[in-house]
C-alpha cells in the first residue's frame, strides 16, 4: 500500500513540473517571416594592403567570411611567406 501512495506522489509532482516547466521554455528567435537573401563575393588581395582592402569592402557592407593564404613563398631558412590571401564576404541584398 505504501509503495502506491509514493507512485501517487511522484506522479502528482510530475504533472506540477510539467506545467510549470513548459512556462519556462523560450521560444524560437523570429527575426522576420522573410529569409535573408545573400550576395557573395570571393576576391584576392596581396598581403601587404590587406588591411585596406577589407576596410574599403567593409564600408560597402561587405561582412568577411572567411580567409586564407592564396600563395607563399619560402623564405630563408624554411618558413614560408604569405604573399597573397584569398577571402570570401557577404552581404545582405536590399
Amino acid at each position: 500500500m505504501q509503495h502506491r501512495g509514493f507512485i501517487a506522489i511522484v506522479f502528482v509532482i510530475g504533472c506540477a513540473t510539467g506545467s510549470v516547466a513548459s512556462q519556462l521554455v523560450v521560444p524560437k528567435a523570429r527575426a522576420g517571416t522573410t529569409a535573408v537573401r545573400w550576395e557573395y563575393y570571393c576576391g584576392r588581395v596581396a598581403a601587404g594592403t590587406l588591411t585596406t582592402e577589407l576596410n574599403k569592402a567593409g564600408e560597402q557592407a561587405w561582412e568577411l567570411m572567411t580567409i586564407a593564404p592564396a600563395t607563399h613563398t619560402r623564405a630563408f631558412g624554411g618558413d614560408f611567406e604569405v604573399d597573397a590571401f584569398a577571402f570570401c564576404a557577404k552581404r545582405a541584398l536590399p
